[in-house]
């Protein structure tokens, strides 16, 4: 069967799928990108808060984990049409795949009928897990106000149980390698990296088991890892502020490719997410 060009977005909660959406919308609405509307969004509601702040120089604010707001938006990319869905802003959904193993007849279907994944992930948040080959237990010991929590850790078997959840309903990955769906992992808020590594090198220092469960289970082919700064910068100041009120939020945002290449056009991520 052929793959179809129909992308669907998975986060946790805080993991920079909002404002990368709204970038991204407001850039093909205004013609900031060679991607465009195939058809007018039937509901913006996900995205109306986090764009009208941006265009007023404040900082997006968090969609709220009752908000289960769904947005689609058909694209066309180079003459061929595609979809885009975000099915879970709040990131509510997503959480309970993991933390309760549930995963509702809405989300099978489009596990089922979407051929191509992003998921979204805000690295600078998550610590590396203690590499005791590296480390001896008297130095860890030092910083044990932060190893106690061992975010590093649970954060990787997360990811790497809802990656496995998420194959398990499209029944993939069990005895050969996946070639569909396509994964395209996104590192986001990456000015707060303040590094120039490659995307793959932040993502072996992060959260190197999951690097690897990738590796082992997609085709190389099927999978990239990009960097993302979909604002930019932070706006919390009044001199940031009043820059983007000045120079308009859709110039505003920058992509890494595998390559550490960096790339003003964000909506580049999804037309070379069509190309795996």
């Amino acid at each position: 069967m052929a793959m179809n060009n129909s992308i669907l977005i998975i986060g946790y909660p805080k993991s920079g799928k909002s404002t990368f959406i709204a970038q991204f919308f407001t850039r093909i609405k205004k013609r900031k990108s060679s991607i465009k509307l195939a058809k007018i969004p039937e509901n913006i509601k996900a995205i109306t808060d986090t764009v009208k702040r941006l265009s007023m120089g404040e900082e997006p604010t968090t969609t709220s984990a009752d908000e289960n707001v769904e947005l689609l938006l058909h694209i066309n990319v180079d003459g061929e049409n595609a979809d885009l869905v975000c099915p879970d802003y709040g990131g509510e959904q997503v959480n309970n795949i993991t933390d309760l193993m549930e995963i509702n007849e809405h989300w099978h279907n489009l596990l089922n009928s979407y051929d191509r994944w992003f998921l979204f992930i805000r690295a600078h948040e998550i610590t590396p897990e203690y590499d005791l080959s590296i480390s001896s237990y008297e130095e860890i010991i030092k910083e044990k106000s932060t190893v106690l929590k061992v975010p590093g850790l649970s954060e990787q078997s997360k990811f790497i149980e809802l990656l496995q959840s998420l194959l398990h309903i499209k029944n993939k990955g069990l005895k050969k390698q996946v070639v569909t769906p396509t994964l395209s992992i996104i590192l986001t808020c990456w000015d707060e990296l303040k590094n120039k590594a490659k995307p793959v090198q932040v993502l072996q220092e992060k959260l190197p088991m999951l690097l690897h469960f990738v590796e082992s289970i997609w085709e190389k082919k099927s999978f990239e890892i990009y960097g993302l700064s979909a604002q930019e910068f932070s706006l919390n100041t009044p001199e940031a502020k009043e820059k983007y009120q000045n120079e308009l939020p859709e110039n505003f945002g920058y992509m890494i490719d595998p390559t550490g290449k960096k790339d003003k056009d964000i909506t580049k991520i999804v037309k070379a997410s069509l190309q795996l």
